[in-house]
């Protein structure tokens, strides 16, 4: 009989199925109005296509191609393939409809050789015998050591059958945690930008400050071209002082700073030896020192507040003397009244000071909250805080107007420590906040997948808090936001995926210098400005040793074991005794700031390259 004949003879002359062409006829149809039950069948086509696929094996490693000995994961029609397998095989036909999406074979990128067993059966059939184990691999599962990273370079790994049995067996274990946390921390970061631009206008953007200039009256009563430096934020976003403002990472605002309230002292203590300039028509008056009161129509009184004295002041409570004496800043703060002005002429004693109108009032401007006593509509110019009802910058607190958020628990004792975590949700503008998106969406997403919610979460904050307090001690009176400290902590992960893994590779060298390379790289972008590569540093440290503690891994025997067992705990002490030294420093020491870091954040190529990226407190801007 032909070949091509699709029935045979079979006993008594009845014609018979072929039971070769059936069985695949079952397969591909599922035997409709054959009358043949379509399990036997399958059963049957499942059992000739493992030979068949075993002999191609067989053959393939007989020629040395060494295909399947790559350790390469899985191509599109492969996948494709296995969907439609996994679709038409009443055991996993269930788990393809779940899933929706396209299967991966049932077996990981290490297992390619050990495809068949003694017995004949394929790894996913083993597999999908074991307890707890029903379902096939899905395209949502990420192994150690596979994932975005290792598509993208190209990651290669050993053969299963060089690695013990205990080794497989972990191996095979599938990671399939879904990405919660990074879905949340994404929604958080474009909320908050949102909120940021919709509140706080757009800064120029560039590299260095724009001179912003306007003519305008002044204190004086006379038109004045006024100019100051405005920063830029190439990034497209708001200004440093707006940043501030909304909870950057801004040390004044964190700790009493003692450098930065020194430098207050200095300047109430010139305060103290200031006169009152007034107008002769009484029509203005404001406060500065003699070699500012150059007006031939005004006269410079020595010893006086404009707008403040004890003769000026109804209030009981500093009624008596002896709060009137000293240096201004210890005076009461009770500016003159314009209902009390005819009652201080009838005092019958030198009162120009008191009678004059005041024309200048403190004015906290700058990212520092320099004070200085100008008009209002100046003020407003240089996009300050001023303040109608005091007289004196000692009477104000210019480090409460420029942190903003919820104030301080107690004045001039800055306590927002919460701003160790949260410049980690905040962004300079559009494209910080896009460069951060993207590695999150894939970078992130991915080591959530493989490490879980709560473990990648850890390792994020961890790193975050740590890259801020670095920064904070190093660069304080720098500001600084964004997620790029809790980012470095997770290329520290890879790392240390790479690195306690290490027998699962190819070429594991290889692997860790691919990686290296990329964190060289971007510590070589942070030299630019707007860019804390001081965060960057304490970033990757944090991560790194929590990356050790918490990471799942493939023990590669007891020895081995115990060895990542002491690591673990050395990194998990490590880790905690870093925290705590950091926050020691921080809030103990201060004045540790290192005065010849600054090659390591930013490198000047010009002389205002590197402007915003000072480590030092600028001098009251004078009127």
């Amino acid at each position: 009989m032909s070949k091509k004949a699709q029935t045979w003879a079979g006993p008594a002359g009845h014609v018979t199925p072929n039971p070769n062409t059936d069985a695949m006829a079952a397969f591909a149809g599922g035997q409709r109005g054959t009358g043949v039950n379509s399990n036997r069948w399958q059963q049957k086509y499942q059992t000739m296509r493992s030979k068949k696929l075993k002999a191609d094996v067989v053959e393939r490693n007989n020629s040395d191609t060494g295909n399947l000995e790559r350790g390469r994961r899985p191509g599109a029609f492969t996948m494709m393939k296995d969907f439609y397998q996994g679709y038409t095989n009443p055991d996993t036909r269930a788990a393809t409809l779940r899933h929706g999406r396209a299967m991966q074979p049932g077996k990981s990128a290490f297992a390619d050789n050990e495809f068949f067993g003694p017995d004949g059966t394929t790894t996913a059939q083993r597999e999908s015998t074991m307890p707890g184990d029903g379902e096939i691999h899905t395209d949502g599962e990420r192994n150690i050591g596979e994932g975005f990273v290792a598509d993208l370079m190209d990651r290669e790994f050993v053969t299963m059958k060089k690695l013990p049995p205990e080794v497989r067996k972990q191996l095979r274990v599938k990671f399939d945690n879904r990405p919660y946390f990074t879905s949340w921390v994404m929604f958080v970061n474009i909320v908050i930008v949102i909120i940021t631009l919709a509140t706080q206008s757009i800064a120029p953007v560039g590299f260095t400050d724009k001179e912003v200039q306007r003519q305008l009256l002044r204190h004086n009563l006379a038109y004045e071209t006024i100019g100051y430096n405005q920063t830029t934020n190439f990034w497209i976003g708001p200004d440093y002082q707006s940043l501030i403002h909304l909870g950057a990472k801004y040390s004044p605002c964190m700790r009493k700073d003692k450098e930065y309230f020194e430098k207050i002292k200095e300047d109430t203590a010139v305060e103290d030896t200031t006169g009152c300039c007034i107008r002769k028509d009484l029509n203005a008056c404001w406060q500065t020192d003699r070699s500012k009161c150059t007006s031939s129509f005004a006269e410079f009184k020595d010893d006086k507040v404009c707008g403040l004295g004890k003769n000026g002041c109804f209030n009981e409570a500093y009624s008596n003397a002896s709060l009137w004496e000293g240096a201004y800043s210890t005076w009461p703060n009770c500016p003159v009244q314009k209902e009390f002005k005819e009652d201080i002429k009838n005092l019958n004693v030198p009162s120009e000071h008191l009678l004059c109108e005041v024309s200048a009032r403190p004015c906290c401007i700058g990212l520092q909250g320099e004070c200085t006593v100008i008009s209002q509509e100046e003020c407003q110019f240089r996009k300050g805080f001023f303040h109608e009802n005091a007289t004196l910058c000692s009477q104000v607190s210019c480090v409460t107007d420029i942190c903003g958020l919820s104030g301080f628990l107690f004045d001039d004792i800055p306590d927002q420590f919460y701003r160790a975590l949260l410049p980690t949700f905040m962004h300079a503008g559009v494209i910080h906040l896009a460069i951060t998106l993207v590695f999150q969406a894939t970078i992130l997403r991915d080591m959530e997948k493989f490490a879980g919610w709560w473990r990648i979460g850890f390792i994020y904050f961890a790193s975050g808090i740590g890259g801020t307090m670095l920064s904070a001690i190093l660069i304080p009176y720098q500001p600084e936001v964004g997620a790029s400290g809790a980012l470095y902590g997770i290329l520290a992960s890879l790392i240390v995926e790479v690195v306690v893994n290490w027998k699962i590779y190819k070429a594991p060298i290889l692997e860790l210098a691919k990686l290296l390379l990329l964190v060289a790289l971007l510590f070589l972008a942070g030299l630019l400005p707007w860019i804390d590569n001081f965060a960057h540093i304490g970033g990757f440290l944090f991560g790194f040793l929590t990356s050790f503690v918490i990471l799942p891994h493939v023990n590669f025997s007891e020895e081995d074991r115990i060895a990542k067992l002491v690591v673990q705990i050395v990194c998990g002490v490590l880790s905690v005794v870093l925290f705590s030294l950091l926050f020691i420093v921080f809030y103990l020491a201060q004045g540790s700031t290192c005065e010849n870091c600054i090659y390591i954040n930013c490198i000047p190529f010009t002389d205002s390259f590197c402007q915003d990226s000072t480590m030092e407190l600028r001098p009251r801007i004078g009127n």
